[in-house]
């Protein structure tokens, strides 16, 4: 019974580092609707709004007018499991996060502009209807005690710079303040946890000459040390009551590396490339302290052991002699897990993005942006068994689809 309790609560810790936002890992890509069109392409080069300034600080530089974005998607997830062999009735919840961000861009004089972004870069909303996954008995499933629900939330405030160095040279960097807040609960375990931490962000966009432009910035990695309260379930203890104890873990989220390439085709039409890679190795394993008895295991580790990932992207933006733009674009992401360690909380698999978006000038301070994306998620199994609970095994199917709306404000 010990054995299970630990089990558990290395899984409940490890769900801080899970979940299904469709991007690798639990990343939240959703920060500008302007680049989302064009499927993310040639974001960390382009000066088009504040919004830029996410994927790199030295794109600041290109901005020489005082402006606000604010950035809203609604994302309807399409997500069921099927189980191999006999199942329970439980499957997915119906989710539809809601995510938002605001970007401020302020120029000190012609060559300095001054940064500021709010946003969520990492974080999951995930419910199973009880009584999911394997039937092992009448009335049991597997699935309950690898995940019933999951709610992690980040908020990133980034102040950040950008120089231009010369006329084909721009530089900029940025400061990261970052909180992490969690609740995560299956059917033996609950855990309630929260944080915050500090990381940077640095990048340079470079013009080789008046059509070929080239940028690359870099993420730092966000270092948590969790505190909060863990909850063991009757099923957990064998006891009539839950028993609570405290806490602790290290969680480190992964840094980022961003390439991108726009190359002038026309006055009016622009070819964009763009690279992202996360670098989720840094999740190598969690190992849990706790202020729970013995015969206990403390600390409990749980191993994961995901891979990096990287995103191709490839758009096209093209403008109207009316000010309106047009944006294409299609990029294929790689999942951070494999069949032998993906995570219920975590259905996380290699993911193609479909895209198309606009802008529009209504005035001479104000653009409105719009943007659609079907993702196309490949099947993800999964076949786990962790310490002594019972086996989990199926496929999840999996899709998404995004609308997004921004407004960029000039003063």
């Amino acid at each position: 019974m010990m054995k299970i309790r630990g089990a558990l609560l290395a899984t409940s810790v490890l769900s801080l580092a899970s979940g299904s936002a469709f991007a690798s890992g639990f990343g939240v890509s959703y920060q500008s609707v302007s680049a989302m069109g064009t499927a993310y392409a040639g974001s960390g080069v382009l000066s088009e709004d504040a919004t830029n300034q996410w994927y790199n600080p030295a794109t600041l530089a290109g901005l020489h007018d005082a402006q606000f974005s604010l950035a809203t998607h609604q994302v309807w997830i399409d997500t069921s499991f099927k189980a191999d062999g006999a199942s329970g009735p439980g499957d997915f919840e119906d989710v539809e996060p809601f995510v938002g961000s605001v970007f401020l861009a302020v120029p000190f004089n012609d060559r300095i502009t001054f940064g500021l972004g709010i946003n969520a870069p990492f974080g999951t909303k995930i419910e199973y209807e009880d009584n999911w996954g394997n039937q092992v008995a009448p009335g049991v499933t597997s699935g309950d005690f690898y995940a019933q629900e999951s709610d992690v939330k980040t908020l990133n405030v980034n102040p950040a710079v950008g120089i231009q160095i010369t006329d084909n040279l721009r530089l900029g960097a940025g400061l990261n303040y970052q909180q992490i807040d969690a609740d995560i609960e299956n059917a033996a375990t609950r855990l309630e946890g929260d944080d915050d931490a500090f990381g940077w962000n640095v990048g340079l966009t470079y013009s080789a000459d008046e059509n070929n432009h080239f940028g690359i910035a870099y993420r730092s990695e966000v270092e948590y040390d969790i505190d909060g309260d863990i909850t063991f379930k009757p099923a957990a203890t064998g006891l009539p009551a839950a028993l609570t104890f405290a806490g602790e873990t290290s969680l480190d989220l992964p840094a980022a590396l961003q390439l991108s390439y726009v190359g002038d085709l026309s006055d009016r039409t622009q070819l964009l490339l763009g690279v992202e890679h996360m670098y989720w190795h840094s999740l190598d394993r969690l190992v849990i302290d706790h202020a729970g008895p013995a015969p206990l295991p403390n600390p409990a580790v749980e191993n994961f052991n995901w891979d990096d990932t990287t995103r191709y992207s490839v758009g096209l933006r093209h403008t109207l002699p009316s000010d309106t733009v047009l944006r294409v674009g299609l990029a294929k992401e790689q999942s951070s897990q494999d069949n032998d360690n993906r995570s219920a909380i975590s259905p996380d698999s290699d993911r193609v993005w479909a895209t198309l978006g606009a802008g529009f000038k209504p005035t001479e301070n104000l653009s409105i942006d719009v943007a659609y994306a079907h993702i196309f998620v490949d099947d993800a199994d999964i076949n786990r068994q962790d310490g002594t609970k019972p086996p989990l095994a199926g496929t999840y199917e999996l899709d998404a689809n995004v609308i997004g709306a921004q407004l960029n404000y000039k003063f």
